[in-house]
């Protein structure tokens, strides 16, 4: 599942400017159940995602990444 999340969030554009030659540090996705989810890249393997699902302290950041996915 994190792997489809992944790649239905980089389909979608929900990434962060990479820098040039680079992979995006953030790839943002949203599940079936509306849970919204971060992955950020790791800085030892460069190109391997590490993902979590942004808790209710992130509010502001969930609210955000769900209204750009709705529209995409």
């Amino acid at each position: 599942e994190a792997e489809s999340l992944l790649r239905e969030g980089i389909r979608r554009g929900m990434i962060s400017q990479p820098k040039p030659g680079q992979l995006p540090k953030y790839v943002w996705a949203v599940d079936d159940q509306k849970q919204v989810y971060e992955a950020k890249t790791d800085p030892l393997l460069g190109s391997a995602y590490h993902g979590y699902r942004l808790g209710d302290d992130e509010y502001q950041m969930r609210a955000n990444v769900l209204s750009a996915w709705n529209k995409r």
